[in-house]
């Protein structure tokens, strides 16, 4: 019950990171490495579906490099370039059409982190002293994961974070807001507004980032829709997938 609970969640959650107010706004680089992320995990989901051994953290790599490319028009130096996914191309569509807008000069530093082509590892990570609270953006669906263990949600949290940026309390606090997101959304915790503020104080998030992470764990809760936006096309597509992939035959 609680998986399918988790399943129903998915699309009003990433939704919700869109402008809510404005909805030609510019939004936060993150927000788009999360819906990358997203699309990352749900090609993870479909190779085990389909009884396929894939590495989640190769998946997670891949998916950041697609975000990379979506950020800066090309792929690092040195990366190799990942196959064509149908995100790929709604996310760069959206931007070409101005449906979606991205923030000047937001999530450099996970581009600092992706710039060298290698991928990082939790033991190995990529700038292992860079803390920069934005990073919180992208794990926000590693709680929306249904069918797996908390053991297996908490490792995946490392790997995505580490990806571009390694410090311990970062890390922490990230694995610290999946279980927020995913006992939110499962219907286990009514009320995440006092936790999630622990959070966002102990890792010094901006404003900016902080609304946007109220809003996802407010649709957790609810599983109303916040936005119907031009650039929900975008979401919507990657939300049908997730719901086709995810559900139970």
């Amino acid at each position: 019950m609680n998986d399918a609970r988790l399943i129903d969640r998915f699309s009003p959650v990433l939704l919700a990171a869109l402008p809510q107010e404005d909805p030609e706004a510019a939004v936060h680089a993150e927000v788009l490495h999360q819906y990358c992320l997203s699309d990352g995990l749900l090609e993870l989901l479909d190779w085990s579906r389909q009884g396929v051994g894939a590495d989640p953290l190769a998946c997670m790599w891949l998916a950041s490099l697609r975000w990379y490319r979506l950020i800066t028009g090309q792929f690092p130096p040195g990366a190799p370039e990942p196959p064509a996914r149908d995100a790929d191309a709604a996310l760069p569509k959206a931007i070409r059409n101005r449906q979606l807008r991205v923030a000047e000069g937001t999530g450099a530093v996970s581009l600092a982190g992706l710039a060298d082509g290698e991928m990082a590892y939790p033991s190995a990570p990529a700038q292992p002293e860079s803390d920069d609270a934005a990073a919180l953006l992208r794990v926000v669906p590693l709680g929306l994961v249904p069918y797996i263990e908390e053991q297996m949600r908490r490792s995946w949290v490392s790997q995505a974070v580490s990806l571009t940026q390694g410090a311990p309390a970062l890390i922490e606090a990230a694995e610290q807001l999946v279980m927020l997101v995913h006992r939110s959304a499962s219907g286990e915790l009514e009320d995440p507004a006092d936790e999630l503020e622990e959070i966002l104080t102990r890792v010094e998030a901006p404003e900016e980032i902080a609304q946007v992470l109220r809003a996802q764990l407010q649709a957790c809760v609810s599983g109303e829709p916040q936005s119907q936006g031009p650039a929900a096309e975008a979401v919507a597509a990657l939300a049908q997938e997730w719901e086709r992939v995810t559900r139970p035959a």
